[in-house]
This record gives C-alpha cells, structure tokens and sequence, in this order.
C-alpha cells in the first residue's frame, strides 16, 4: 500500500509544479505534544501524551506529502509503542490561516491485554496553521490513526511546524 501512495505522489508531482508555475517549494519540519483520546480497551481514563516529529515536502500552493513518527508513554491495558504514517496534504491558505486535512497510510505498535499488535491502517486527520512568524506557524490537528475492532487510536495535537 506504501508503494501505491508513493507511486501516486510521483504523478501528482508534475501537476502541483504547473500548477504553482512561480511556486517556489517550501519543505518543513516540526514537533508535536501529542494526547491520545480515551480507547475501551484501555479503560475511560487513558489519555497519555507524547511526541510527534514530522516532515513536509510541498508541491505547490496547496498540495504536498507529510511524513510522521510518534510515541507515547504507557498505559495500563494499552500502549502505543510508535505511530509511523504518509500522507497526502491538502491544504486551504487564508492570509495567516492554513486549513489542512491529511490522508494516507499509518503503522501503529500497539501492546493491548499483553499481546503486541503491528498493523497498517487507512489514516486520515484534519487541522489549521497559524502563521506565527515568517516561516513559523503553530498548529492543532486532530488524527485517526487506527481503528481496530479492540481499540482505536485518535491524537489531539498541538505544536510547530518550522518552513525551510
């Protein structure tokens, strides 16, 4: 499935460049506080938090390719070891304001009951961009990054994307 959307961003490269012909490509990096929302296997109170890196590559004004990795801490029933996903970025600029939705494919690690679970699942999430400063916006998305029968695992987060 990672071969297809990689394929498919390859194609969708040429037609990103015409359509931002002055478009000048504008990569970034950022982090991210991440905070799981509750899951029933992993009891009402389960809410760890923990960090998200990310990296952007831009193909013009409003598409791109955004990768990111994670983890948090643990829990007592239920612990996601590591998030690693790609994604499609489509995004909607207004002056300051960047709206955004992301959808791709997410690797999730997920201890659950004390049996460990790798999966590959459809992932998809939406937020806004502040742009701070000149080449700094702050950011809150909310993400979906599984959905199990057992569990589903959803992400607030809040933090900084940095343009190079």
């Amino acid at each position: 499935m990672a071969q297809r959307l990689l394929l498919l961003l390859l194609f969708t490269a040429p037609v990103g460049a015409a359509w931002g012909q002055q478009y000048k490509p504008i990569n970034y990096f950022g982090i991210s506080y991440l905070q799981l929302q509750s899951s029933p296997t992993a009891g009402l109170n389960y809410s760890p938090n923990g960090i998200l890196a990310r990296l952007g590559f831009m193909m013009g004004d409003h598409f791109g390719l955004e990768l990111q990795t994670g983890f948090s801490q643990t829990g007592r029933n239920f612990e996601l070891n590591n998030v690693s996903a790609a994604y499609l970025y489509a995004g909607f600029p207004y002056e300051r304001l960047h709206l955004f939705t992301l959808a791709g494919m997410a690797r999730t690690n997920v201890d659950s009951a004390r049996k460990s679970e790798i999966s590959e699942n459809f992932s998809f999430g939406f937020g806004i961009r502040w742009e701070a400063v000149a080449n700094l916006d702050l950011g809150l998305e909310w993400m979906n990054y599984a959905e199990r029968s057992a569990y589903r695992i959803n992400a607030v987060n809040i933090g900084f994307v940095k343009h190079f």
